[in-house]
């Protein structure tokens, strides 16, 4: 009798540690969870697959609302936005990714997509050209579709194509053609004649693609860093496969290597974590973009600086 009590209470924990949290209930989270990304996390690991996306629109234009400089918002952007991602679950991934480029500001996923490509969705090394392309075709169409109602909608779309072509490595022809083919079709000659050969080049700018949306004032990249909170992850870039097909078809790949586990539940906790110092530069050894140097390292900025003297960027 007492095993059949001690089954019973442990089969209610269960339940209660995997029902869904009410709108009521994450609603009332929105503010507190755009000032803290771990509560933010957890909450959307609690919610519906709908109500995943809502929330996530929800806390970035709460975010929007905040004063601050553009550097400081930019901060908080990336902050909430990576553990969104991470907190998501495999299966929802994809769509809180369209999520994060549809209600981000574009100025701050100049950021955004850079950080992205080298932690988040990073190309795992033991990733074939073929299975990145189509991770990226499937993925891309999906972001295209939900920025397609977004103001600016093919600049947003742009951005996540820019994360993918950063992290391609040997499929960056490949991943780009993919990429501009997904694009809305008044903009596919903007993006691969102006947009991304500007942002990928040896003196990047981010000028042509944030013409078009009018855009604020451009982060500085490396003050935002020394402000974000830092994270450690390993590539969540397999999931976005799950996100997009069958999940029975998909088991096992939480980092695009069969047999490995959701990031987001893995048992080393400096794979995961939302606070701390801020963390060294990850180098992308795949990608031909990253180099060991990037907007703004030029002119190293002490980290207790809370906002740059001048900006670089665009002012419409």
């Amino acid at each position: 009798m007492k095993k059949i009590l001690m089954a019973m209470v442990a089969a209610a924990g269960a339940f209660l540690l995997s029902a869904e949290m009410p709108r009521s209930e994450w609603h009332a989270k929105v503010g507190d969870c755009a000032q803290d990304p771990n509560m933010l996390k957890e909450t959307i690991s609690q919610l519906s697959s709908a109500d995943k996306t809502a929330f996530l629109a929800e806390v970035n234009a709460a975010i929007d609302k905040m004063p601050g400089s553009t550097d400081v918002k930019t901060a908080k952007f990336l902050a909430a936005n990576r553990a969104a991602v991470a907190g998501a679950g495999a299966a929802d991934r994809a769509d809180v990714l369209a999520e994060v480029y549809a209600t981000v500001p574009p100025e701050a996923l100049t950021v955004i997509n850079e950080e992205f490509a080298k932690n988040e969705f990073a190309r795992p090394a033991t990733m074939t050209d073929d299975e990145y392309t189509n991770i990226v075709a499937q993925t891309m169409t999906k972001i295209t579709q939900r920025t397609a109602s977004a103001e600016s909608g093919a600049v947003r779309a742009g951005f996540a194509g820019l994360m993918f072509i950063r992290a391609a490595g040997s499929a960056t022809d490949a991943t780009t053609d993919a990429v501009v083919s997904s694009l809305p079709s008044d903009a596919q000659g903007d993006a691969k004649n102006s947009w991304f050969p500007s942002a990928l080049s040896e003196s990047p700018s981010y000028d042509p693609i944030l013409a078009p949306a009018q855009a604020g004032d451009e982060p500085n990249p490396q003050v935002v860093l020394d402000i974000a909170p830092s994270q450690q992850v390993d590539s969540m870039l397999g999931d976005l496969q799950s996100g997009n097909t069958d999940p029975g078809e998909t088991a096992g790949q939480g980092t695009g290597v069969p047999g490995s586990t959701d990031p987001a539940s893995a048992s080393d906790p400096q794979n995961n974590s939302l606070s701390g110092a801020p963390r060294d530069r990850v180098e992308d050894t795949q990608s031909p973009y990253y180099k060991g140097k990037n907007r703004g390292d030029e002119t190293p900025i002490e980290p207790t600086t809370p906002e740059p003297e001048t900006y670089r960027g665009q002012r419409i």
